[in-house]
């Protein structure tokens, strides 16, 4: 059984490949390379044969998928910034892209579809009370929950094709690219240079470890059996602010922070839950964000080079 990994050079991606090629798995990578991706991608690049390609064109989609793969379904625009300046190519990519590889994925007989969505679909909400009630304020998070209705019709319509949906808080550690907010500040406090936060910096989120995330998608790959809509997190939140502190903090920086207007919407807080998972599987959180924030901020020490060009003057 091969297993198909969508954007699998990418943060996430590199980290599902990994832990599935130790585990001794057939591993197929697509990935467009939109990320210009570094030296997190290479080992990855070595070890898993590669498609370089363009989910939202079908046919190409079909050539790739063998009947009875399972697919795990990563790949996507997944920055909110870069939505507010692109949200056609972002709707193309994360829906497009999706309905492609469901249609593809229908069509070659595969055996299993994991879709990785996420929390901002709910809208700006403390509490997960329904999963099916969908209130996305920005074109990311609008192109999520439009994909995971294309993903529920499919569901609907082909009952006996396993189509596991899961939902996330936001997932940082190692390789992640400087787009999001704990690698960016990492290497420009690594810079000497200012971190800047969008309004007051007030906006809370949630941070899930990699480790743990990369532990329940590999789970739902190897185990989900029916068709279901899982979600995982950790009940700890964070405001930007106190991000940058505890960033600032640890590299010993002093006058460091500056602002900027707020996004043309920014919302509070994204809920969690994690309850299936745990019910279903066992899984659960096994790090908080100040256990693994140090090594974290170490890799990109480690990794300068491959990231300090962004910041240019």
């Amino acid at each position: 059984m091969r297993y198909l990994v969508t954007g699998g050079n990418g943060f996430i991606g590199s980290h599902v490949v990994d832990q599935l090629l130790t585990t001794g798995k057939e591993v197929v990578v697509i990935d467009k390379i939109t990320n210009q991706k570094n030296a997190y991608s290479r080992q990855v690049r070595y070890a898993a044969r590669q498609l370089f390609m363009d989910m939202s064109d079908p046919n190409l989609m079909e050539k790739a998928i063998q009947k009875d793969d399972v697919i795990v379904h990563l790949a996507a625009q997944s920055h909110v910034d870069v939505s507010f300046n692109n949200p056609v190519e972002t709707t193309i990519s994360n829906v497009v892209g999706a309905h492609s590889l469901l249609a593809a994925s229908v069509k070659c007989g595969v055996s299993k579809v994991i879709i990785m969505s996420t929390d901002e679909v709910y809208g700006s909400t403390d509490r997960l009370i329904d999963e099916n009630c969908l209130k996305p304020a920005n074109p990311y998070s609008a192109s999520k929950a439009a994909a995971d209705m294309i993903v529920n019709a499919y569901k609907g319509m082909y009952t006996e094709l396993p189509i596991i949906t899961l939902r996330s808080n936001n997932i940082a550690g190692p390789r992640q690219f400087i787009r999001n907010i704990i690698p960016r500040f990492s290497v420009l406090g690594l810079l000497g240079r200012h971190f800047t936060l969008h309004g007051d910096g007030s906006a809370r989120r949630r941070y899930l470890w990699v480790g743990d995330a990369v532990e329940a998608i590999c789970t739902l790959a190897l185990r989900a059996s029916q068709s279901k809509t899982y979600h995982i997190g950790t009940e700890e939140a964070f405001t930007n602010l106190e991000i940058a502190e505890k960033i600032g903090g640890y590299l010993q920086l002093e006058n460091y922070i500056s602002y900027e207007p707020d996004r043309l919407v920014n919302d509070s807080i994204y809920p969690s839950g994690s309850k299936d998972m745990e019910q279903d599987f066992g899984w659960q959180v096994t790090r908080k964000l100040d256990d693994f924030l140090p090594e974290t901020i170490e890799w990109y020490r480690e990794h300068l080079d491959d990231f300090a060009h962004y910041f240019q003057p």
